[in-house]
């Protein structure tokens, strides 16, 4: 297999860069609520900001994948993370959970 060096259009390179920050502040945004609601610092239904974060995440995911011309397997390999950062959180929250009532309430 053969890799490709695609040329980036000038006019793409602004909303790679937005599109990029945009990639890092929704997944601290679906992170940080997601963990705000399980430490019930904040009320339940603010959940619902993390999965809108994580979809705005999956969303920006996919532009920015277009605008770089990434290949077929790339593209895979992203939605595969985008699929694991959805899961991973509830693993580590309930694996916590479970160390936590194992160890400190015995």
């Amino acid at each position: 297999m053969e890799y490709y060096m695609h040329d980036i259009p000038l006019h793409d390179f602004l909303p790679i860069f937005v599109d990029s920050a945009m990639v890092i502040f929704l997944g601290m945004m679906y992170a940080g609520f997601f963990t705000l609601v399980k430490l019930r610092l904040v009320k339940s239904y603010f959940m619902v900001a993390a999965y809108l974060s994580w979809l705005g995440l999956v969303g920006c995911i996919y532009y920015l994948g277009v605008l770089l011309q990434v290949e077929p397997y790339t593209q895979k390999v992203l939605f595969g993370a985008m699929v694991g950062y959805l899961i991973f959180p509830h693993i580590v929250y309930f694996l916590l959970e479970k160390v936590h009532k194992r160890f400190e309430h015995a």
